[in-house]
């Protein structure tokens, strides 16, 4: 089990809102001592290049390293998560939240971060808000009012979002009786609210292979705002998830995630630190000796695993549950993180297992597959490969590598003073992408699917837009290609 866990140092203990400075200085001091993300990260990351460029020019010039360029600095981290410190990226969320809980956000910030409340708004009259956000005088007004680069193209609210669509087909009500498997969706903001066609997929494709879909009325997964250092948002939406997800869980559901960042703030940082905690355990058996953790806890990997312990003279004041969600039933965090699961995730295991229905009808196109960052920080592997690697065809191939981002980083590439870097980070990916040139570009990520649109001409879809159409169940009047 890795030691230490991300989000589990002490941070409530140590948590000292007048101190974002120290918290960001101690983060440059310890990686200028360690040194080894200097060379690995230089191409993938942001963050890292100008840590080493603010450290190298303080020991040139002996100038220290001013509190606007640590402020400055800790902004650059977009969270992909690919960097090898969990404990670095624990200290730059601690001093984002620190400077947030000092300084404020901006307004426009505060509007953004809430992808729930905004998808919401423009959803009532879509077709007014999309006229409104492409025009040059009112979207202009608006870009400028919410601190949106005037660059950023804006996304296409559907006519009818996910959501609404849920609630005509009773969807939102949990089965009264079960015909089989029983899954609850968490969809996530992007697909109810800007690619509704991503998640009516996946709810279909679900119900092709016999499963009762429970699709509740939750909040942001919390992505947006833990991002922004907003941690009073984030507990908010997580507090109203867990309440949810973790009752449909103990009623014998399986949660699924069709976004890759979503699956990752449910089963991995909502879960660091719960399995140290004093419920679980004693659910484990407590010993006054050693503290008892799941081996190389993969959430989704259900319960069957072996236990590892650790001398509690020795580790006690280092595996604690005082993380960044430790207020939150450290037992309903551990039943969600084990529950839940990637959709591709569990339809491979479906076909392993032999129950996974693969009568496709052909699906003809030259793609390529992108794993986004969230995807493989979980270290489920690429399922969708082998998934879609059965419809007949299809000619795929994936961008290998995992120093490659699409540099969006959710809404962080909206931001004005963050847009020409997100082009920038994501400039590696987009030239590897037009040297393949694919007649369909696929990713399981929406935020990465928005950056795309921005800056390819190529068709991007969902690979549960794909399943959907080999089982023969193509959305009326749609194509396989349903967005740029």
């Amino acid at each position: 089990m890795p030691l230490p866990q991300a989000l589990t140092q002490e941070m409530d203990k140590t948590h000292n809102p007048s101190d974002p400075e120290r918290t960001a200085r101690k983060i440059v001091m310890d990686c200028a001592d360690c040194d080894c993300c200097r060379p690995i990260m230089d191409e993938a990351c942001l963050f890292f290049p100008e840590l080493y460029r603010l450290y190298d020019k303080e020991t040139e010039t002996g100038q220290k390293i001013s509190p606007a360029e640590l402020r400055q600095l800790v902004e650059k981290c977009n969270f992909c998560a690919l960097c090898p410190c969990p404990n670095i990226r624990a200290d730059i969320m601690r001093a984002k939240t620190q400077f947030i809980e000092r300084d404020g956000l901006k307004f426009g910030v505060r509007v953004i971060e809430n992808v729930e409340w905004f998808g919401k708004m423009c959803g009532v009259l879509p077709g007014i808000a999309n006229r409104l956000l492409r025009s040059d005088l009112f979207g202009g007004l608006i870009k400028e009012a919410l601190g949106i680069h005037r660059d950023r193209g804006m996304p296409v609210f559907p006519e009818e979002s996910f959501s609404a669509w849920v609630k005509t087909r009773g969807l939102d009500a949990k089965p009264r009786t079960s015909a089989g498997r029983r899954v609850a969706y968490f969809a996530g903001c992007t697909a109810r609210y800007i690619f509704p066609e991503v998640a009516r997929a996946t709810v279909e494709v679900l119900q092709e292979n016999g499963m009762d879909v429970f699709c509740p009325d939750h909040k942001c997964c919390g992505m947006p705002s833990f991002l922004e250092g907003d941690r009073k948002l984030t507990l908010e939406f997580a507090h109203h998830n867990l309440a949810i997800f973790a009752d449909a869980v103990r009623e014998g559901y399986e949660i699924l995630c069709s976004c890759p960042t979503c699956s990752f703030m449910l089963r991995n940082l909502l879960a660091e630190g719960a399995y140290y905690s004093r419920e679980y355990q004693e659910s484990a058996g407590s010993d006054p000796k050693f503290i008892r953790v799941p081996a190389k806890p993969k959430p989704g990997g259900g319960p069957e695993r072996k236990m590892e312990a650790f001398d509690k003279t020795i580790f006690k004041n280092i595996l604690r549950d005082e993380g960044y969600f430790s207020s939150l039933d450290p037992m309903k965090r551990v039943a969600l993180a084990e529950n839940t699961f990637d959709v591709g995730e569990y339809l491979l295991q479906l076909h392993r297992s032999g129950d996974l229905k693969t009568g496709f009808t052909t699906v003809r196109g030259q793609a390529v597959y992108y794993p986004p960052c969230h995807q493989r920080e979980q270290e489920f592997g690429q399922p969708y490969l082998e998934l879609l690697g059965l419809i007949p065809g299809m000619k795929l191939e994936a961008i290998q590598g995992n120093l490659y981002c699409c540099g969006l980083a959710g809404v962080m590439g909206f931001k004005r003073d963050f847009h020409e870097a997100s082009i920038e980070l994501g400039s590696r990916l987009i030239g590897k992408i037009r040297e393949k040139n694919p007649e369909i570009l696929v990713t399981d990520c929406l935020s990465c699917r928005l950056q795309f649109k921005q800056l390819l001409p190529n068709e991007v879809v969902h690979p549960v837009e794909i399943l959907r159409e080999a089982y023969g169940k193509k959305a009326q009047g749609a194509r396989l290609t349903t967005q740029r």
